[in-house]
């Protein structure tokens, strides 16, 4: 998942990229809106995080363009003003969702996940036989449901969300582990007990990179 966040204000900047970092987005952040346009032209996003002030050119600006030729990825406006003029124009213009700042990153977290779940299958096939739920964060074999514990979810919902693409170890102790000690992360116990669990052999692994979820043709 690749993210533009443009957002003028340094410290949130940082905060919200770190935050969907760990969460396996890659993310690509800029301070103004000439960089924004940059970057847009340059290579395709499937989320738009987009303050409305911002020097050179404004977040509704920015806004505007995207939809002149792109009118269904995902925009969420971060707005300091409760304007309602600003909030008709960005609506008017293709606004997909709104977040006021000052803000928790969960609270934004809640809306980009709500997006993207309107935005994507609900179910993935990763062979004939076997499929993933990405609301539920569940695998479904022959419709019977294959019981996980709570890292196993996470670790699967982590790979399923990067699907064929290698997550890194450092991003899955993070996100799965949610900053326990790192001693005592028993990943490679926790890749067996999968592989135990699930019909096939999906998870890879690639040394000092990372695992992957391969969807295979059985």
């Amino acid at each position: 998942m690749k993210v533009l966040i443009i957002e003028d204000d340094i410290p949130l900047n940082t905060a919200i990229t770190e935050f969907f970092t760990l969460k396996a987005f890659e993310i690509v952040s800029v301070t103004d809106g000439l960089e924004a346009l940059k970057e847009i032209e340059k290579q395709h996003f499937e989320l738009y995080i987009i303050d409305i002030n911002l020097p050179e050119i404004s977040g509704l600006e920015i806004l505007k363009h995207i939809r002149k030729t792109d009118v269904e990825t995902p925009i969420i406006i971060i707005t300091a003003s409760l304007e309602i003029e600003n909030f008709t124009t960005a609506f008017d213009n293709g606004c997909s969702e709104y977040i006021k700042k000052p803000f928790h990153l969960k609270e934004l977290d809640i809306r980009v996940s709500k997006l993207l779940s309107s935005c994507t299958p609900r179910t993935v096939s990763v062979t004939k036989t076997l499929s993933y739920d990405l609301h539920t964060e569940e695998f479904v074999y022959k419709h019977q449901k294959i019981s996980l514990r709570y890292k196993e979810k996470r670790f699967c919902n982590l790979l399923m969300n990067n699907l064929g693409h290698y997550v890194s170890f450092e991003t899955i102790y993070d996100y799965v582990w949610e900053g326990e000690i790192k001693e005592n992360y028993p990943l490679r116990q926790l890749i067996a007990g999968l592989r135990k669990k699930l019909p096939y052999d999906i998870i890879e692994t690639k040394m000092k990179v990372g695992y992957q979820i391969n969807p295979l043709a059985t």
